[in-house]
């Protein structure tokens, strides 16, 4: 077998980044278009359903607190059931209220609350603890066969006069005029301004529902620094995980050693000028090995990474609205809402085309 250099890396890697690589056409995936259409009729009563369902059994699995003298408070689940559904429709807290009474009895809500219950909802330590348990259903539920995961940076505006995808061409243009030309995990934002929600997810590429997920206000926060986060709580969502794939981005030794601590093969595209040097990390080298002993194969498994920027532009698709709170830690709220609001979506959609691929979290045991 001839000796790999870091040369022949170098061209593997340029022809495909400039796409001259001899690609193996892949059989497209057949579609059973007539459980799509029975999905999209039956969305709102499903997604409204299982919302109703997994939050009152993640409120089951979390232990009541001791309730001191006075009024007895509104029931977290059901404000969190009200706010779930105020991310679904894209709505305000005063409509949230008045949607309450149209959908309280299918929520399972016996009694009506004001629009300021919902907002203090949006203070983490009122509703934190069961939005991460929604979360860990969803993913027991939804993501229980699932082995290959993706990761992605995204951002969602506080403002209607920005954009995020316009901002983030923008500093790759940028990036490409400059002398260096390095990738950077700097996010895009507006100077002196609090104009986007950053955040870092990741999602079942086959699924498309979301296993990790950190967020934050702070453009000087990087995507690569988030990454230890999601990836740790992807592994302890999902330990069945076998692989990570993400962008030229995170193809450096660290995330590498990251991944690898968790026993996952890392799958991230390398850049043009990587080298054999594993300097401590063997997983680096050998996904490089692994790359240049079998493009095709190999690449074939990293393309599905744009899975997770299909996630992205689902939930942006979905839930259009722009960022409605201006205290950070509401606004983490409010992003967490989104997440969880596009898995409870999901996972009704693949009751009906992919029932193989989830379980039924009615039969989940109890923690």
């Amino acid at each position: 077998m001839a000796r790999k250099t870091a040369e022949d890396l170098r061209n593997l890697v340029k022809s495909v980044r400039d796409k001259s690589f001899p690609y193996e056409k892949r059989e497209e995936k057949e579609r059973n278009w007539h459980q799509y259409d029975k999905a999209q009729v039956n969305e709102i009563a499903d997604v409204l359903e299982t919302m109703r369902d997994v939050v009152d059994i993640a409120s089951s699995r979390i232990p009541e607190k001791k309730r001191g003298a006075g009024r007895p408070p509104v029931p977290a689940a059901d404000i969190v059931k009200v706010m779930l559904m105020q991310a679904y429709f894209g709505m305000p807290n005063r409509v949230a209220q008045g949607f309450l009474r149209l959908f309280g009895e299918k929520l399972g809500i016996s009694s009506e609350f004001s629009y300021k219950t919902i907002e203090r909802g949006y203070d983490p330590e009122r509703t934190e603890k069961l939005l991460d348990e929604v979360l860990r259903i969803m993913n027991e539920a939804g993501n229980s066969e699932e082995k290959i995961f993706s990761t992605d940076g995204t951002g969602d505006p506080s403002t209607m006069k920005v954009n995020y995808e316009s901002k983030r061409s923008q500093q790759r243009l940028e990036r490409e005029k400059s002398r260096d030309g390095k990738e950077s995990d700097a996010f895009p934002h507006t100077k002196g301004k609090h104009d986007f929600q950053y955040s870092s997810l990741s999602a079942g590429v086959h699924t498309k529902i979301i296993s990790g997920f950190f967020t934050t206000d702070d453009h000087s926060t990087g995507e690569l620094s988030m990454f230890p986060d999601v990836m740790a709580q992807t592994a302890s969502l999902c330990p069945q995980m076998e692989m990570m794939l993400g962008d030229a981005l995170y193809s450096n030794r660290k995330i590498c050693s990251i991944v690898d601590g968790y026993g996952i093969t890392p799958y991230f595209l390398p850049k043009t000028n990587a080298t054999f040097r594993a300097k401590g990390v063997e997983s680096w080298k050998m996904m490089l090995y692994n790359f240049m002993d079998n493009p095709q194969e190999w690449l074939e498994k990293y393309h599905m990474r744009s899975l997770s920027e299909s996630v992205n532009s689902m939930v942006k698709r979905k839930m259009p609205a722009k960022i409605r709170k201006k205290l950070p830690q509401r606004k983490k709220t409010e992003e967490s809402l989104k997440i969880n609001m596009h898995n409870l979506r999901q996972y009704s959609y693949l009751r009906h085309t992919s029932p193989e691929m989830i379980r039924d979290y009615r039969q989940l045991s109890p923690r």
